[in-house]
């Protein structure tokens, strides 16, 4: 087999073609990989900046109005426990109990605001179910909170789920 020098060039011109295309495909692929690992790592510090945002603006400083809420409440649905309260007195209750929800919101669920919004809206809705079923427990004259069974089974043990569902909920979240 004979080779010519133009089937020698022309190969050449081949070889060195391809090396320039390998090398153009090799360079956009990085570019890609630079552009997308850089991406990621904004995504992951965004993650990293609202996690410690929950942990400075909200656990470290306001967590201690969330279980003031609860122990509040507790002490103050407790007096549900007493026979023959008046509708009056169960409307100074859930009043006192209102009062208490509003309290939460200002103190702990409204800083939820500045780190997220679903955040927010999930403790927020869990909140207000909470409010909803005392409220309609208080006055449902078919149930006797004054029978201590009755009273933990309706109350207290409402009380203490909202309190860990809500607990996971900010414990869960991962920005």
């Amino acid at each position: 087999m004979c080779y010519t020098k133009t089937s020698t060039d022309f190969l050449d011109v081949i070889f060195k073609s391809s090396t320039v295309f390998i090398a153009a495909i090799n360079l956009y692929y990085v570019i890609d990989i630079f552009k997308t690992k850089n991406k990621r790592d904004d995504i992951d510090k965004e993650k990293d900046r609202r996690i410690n945002w929950l942990k400075t603006l909200v656990l470290d400083h306001n967590l201690k109005h969330f279980y003031d809420f609860f122990d509040r409440l507790e002490g103050e649905l407790s007096q549900l426990k007493h026979a023959g309260l008046t509708d009056d007195q169960k409307a100074t209750i859930d009043t006192n109990a209102g009062d208490l929800f509003i309290f939460l919101r200002r103190k702990f669920t409204d800083t939820l605001l500045s780190v997220d919004d679903s955040l927010y809206e999930n403790v927020l809705k869990l909140t207000d179910q909470l409010q909803e079923h005392l409220t309609t427990s208080i006055f449902d004259s078919g149930i006797n909170l004054n029978h201590i069974p009755k009273y933990d089974e309706i109350i207290n043990e409402h009380l203490a789920s909202t309190k860990t569902n809500i607990l996971k909920i900010i414990f869960d979240y991962r920005g």
